[in-house]
């Protein structure tokens, strides 16, 4: 069932005495991994509130938080469709063990949820394809108890249905993060295929692999903006980790935060004039949105 998160009262309350438009929370919570909706009034996220993860939803216009699900595991890396109807996330709930995920598809509300793999191992942050017809994703096969042998991240493609299961990726490396150009024909994503995390693009099926960035540092977490003539990712190439903008032949690089420390992927607002990411530069992990036009960066949730 749906629950509003606890203390939002109080939360709000002390809204409207400060005059500060932050959803507040208690000292021990961590909030990751936004997306924006399709229409840009709202914010899906992960939480950590105490020992679970789960899924809530961030309203512009009131300010609210609510959890969206409420199993225990970890539920994260939420991702809108393209309509706004459906929000897929990876569980644990069914497989029940430390290190297994599944992908599953909720409402907007928490409602009819629905798995969509049942794959030993690990199935996780997925990503929906502007046409709607399809959900890329990460996975890796079963941990051995007590293994030391590094198990490697895939790359797989399933229509929104379920349906359809495809690898496309197959090599002794860590293929991870992956998301969609905006005309839903190719893959954007990182590896370390070549000794570090480097960018690439690729067709659907795994072909025609090209490499977009050649640094030393890490560069990871990619997403094409709604025009589709810019790449959003992260990257520690000037030490610390922050988000960085470059065109989609990898050239005309900028930084655009400096000292946030920054995971996850930046997710594009519908009108791309904002990026909203995650932080623990405060100490927790919080959730902060970058106006691309007066480069000024507002904190929307607040662990306390």
């Amino acid at each position: 069932m749906n629950k509003i998160l606890s203390g939002l009262f109080f939360a709000t309350l002390l809204v409207l005495l400060s005059g500060t438009d932050i959803a507040g929370q208690n000292s021990n919570c961590h909030n990751y991994h936004p997306n924006w909706s399709p229409k840009g009034d709202r914010l899906v996220f992960d939480g950590e509130r105490g020992d679970e993860r789960e899924i809530y939803l961030f309203e512009f216009s009131t300010r609210k938080i609510t959890q969206l699900t409420d199993v225990p595991g970890r539920d994260a890396h939420p991702f809108w469709s393209p309509d706004g109807n459906k929000i897929v996330f990876q569980s644990p709930r069914d497989q029940g063990t430390s290190g297994t995920a599944d992908l599953y598809v909720m409402n907007p509300d928490g409602s009819g949820v629905k798995r969509l793999t049942s794959d030993p191992g690990f199935a996780g942050v997925p990503a929906w394809s502007p046409d709607g017809k399809r959900i890329v994703y990460q996975h890796r096969p079963p941990q051995e108890t007590g293994a030391t042998v590094m198990k490697f991240w895939d790359l797989y493609v399933i229509n929104a249905d379920g349906t359809d299961q495809k690898r496309i990726t197959d090599l002794n490396a860590q293929d991870q993060v992956p998301n969609w150009t905006r005309d839903s024909r190719s893959i954007v994503f990182h590896s370390d295929r070549t000794g570090n995390n480097e960018l690439y693009l690729m067709n659907t099926d795994g072909t025609e692999l090209r490499r977009l960035t050649f640094d030393p540092a890490d560069d990871s977490s990619a997403s094409f903006s709604p025009d589709g003539q810019t790449i959003a990712f992260k990257s520690d190439r000037n030490g610390g980790k922050d988000v960085y903008l470059m065109d989609t032949a990898g050239k005309n690089m900028s930084q655009i935060t400096d000292g946030y420390n920054v995971y996850g992927v930046p997710s594009w607002s519908p009108d791309g004039k904002k990026l909203a990411f995650h932080s623990d530069r405060s100490g927790n992990a919080e959730i902060y949105v970058y106006d691309l036009r007066s480069k000024e960066i507002e904190k929307i949730t607040e662990c306390r």
